[in-house]
């Protein structure tokens, strides 16, 4: 009797699949068999970054043991790098260098590199520096450290820029975004997406209220309901998915979490929704697209970003 209904659900859901991918060929159907996750990719960059930090620190230690056979205290050598290390990478990630949806054009800056990384090395000034350094040396000893970083961080942007760019127009950092909820916020998500070529799509707008008289679609076309939605969600069609409803639904947006926070995606809720209507799990962060912001609800595993339909 199981193997009836699933063989009887499989019919089903088969026709849904199809036709929703054909409505929107180039979100669901062009995804590449491979793809990279857009944060692994971000954090890649941020490790080179603390790379050149710890060589900005360790470099002329090197120079001048080899060439002036000056002993350094490595162990506080190392630890100064390490600081330094962390204290550039929080003010860059909090200036926006490390953001993934920006791997399409990746942030270059070169004068907030330098000004970051030179304040945080006269701030850990002196640390692991021997004593018998005389004044000139030691601000020798800084401008080694600090040319060395500099070039560094700008070689790690100048490689990441470009590359990224490519991947991206590749597919490799491919997302797809449904929205659930016909209206003026699908409408906002998708000309946000078509505007800005980030390497994420729009992969169609989904309601269940598909009545002329029920709901403005804006000029979108309603791809499917609920149920389409779920059926191209477990075919991993589709990366995030954003609940868009009134915000007068909350029991029905309630709902409709429970029902779709099991699926391979990561769920978004507009923040015009008060984050108690979600009466389970942790305190939620909040994102964006564009204009419109979101409730994070549920991230989507890592484990599913390596394959595609």
């Amino acid at each position: 009797m199981t193997t009836a209904v699933a063989h009887a659900q499989a019919r089903i859901a088969t026709p849904a699949r199809a036709s929703i991918a054909a409505k929107v060929p180039g979100a669901l159907a062009h995804t590449p068999r491979r793809r990279m996750p857009r944060k692994l990719a971000a954090d890649l960059v941020a490790m080179a970054d603390a790379i050149a930090v710890m060589g900005a620190f360790i470099l002329p230690a090197v120079i001048y043991g080899s060439a002036g056979g000056i002993v350094s205290d490595w162990r506080l050598l190392i630890q100064s790098g390490v600081a330094g290390a962390l204290v550039v990478f929080m003010v860059l990630r909090l200036n926006g260098m490390y953001a993934p949806e920006k791997l399409n054009d990746f942030p270059l800056r070169p004068g907030l590199l330098l000004c970051v990384l030179a304040v945080t090395m006269i701030g850990l000034y002196g640390h692991g520096m021997p004593y018998a350094l005389r004044d000139e040396h030691e601000w020798l000893w800084l401008g080694v450290g600090l040319s060395t970083g500099y070039t560094l961080l700008l070689m790690n942007r100048a490689i990441a820029n470009p590359l990224f760019a490519h991947l991206t127009k590749k597919g490799m950092f491919d997302e797809r975004i449904a929205v659930f909820g016909a209206g003026n916020i699908a409408r906002r998500v998708r000309d946000h997406l078509e505007a800005v070529p980030s390497g994420i799509r729009f992969a169609g707008v989904f309601d269940d209220r598909q009545a002329g008289n029920r709901v403005d679609p804006q000029g979108l076309e309603i791809m499917g309901t609920l149920a389409d939605l779920a059926v191209a969600a477990r075919n991993n069609e589709i990366d995030k998915i954003i609940i868009a409803l009134p915000q007068s639904a909350d029991r029905r947006i309630a709902t409709i979490v429970r029902k779709l926070e099991a699926l391979p995606v990561t769920l978004h809720v507009v923040t015009h929704i008060a984050s108690d209507y979600l009466d389970t799990g942790p305190a939620h962060s909040v994102s964006a697209v564009g204009t419109v912001g979101l409730l994070d609800v549920k991230k989507k595993s890592p484990s599913m970003m390596g394959s595609a339909s």
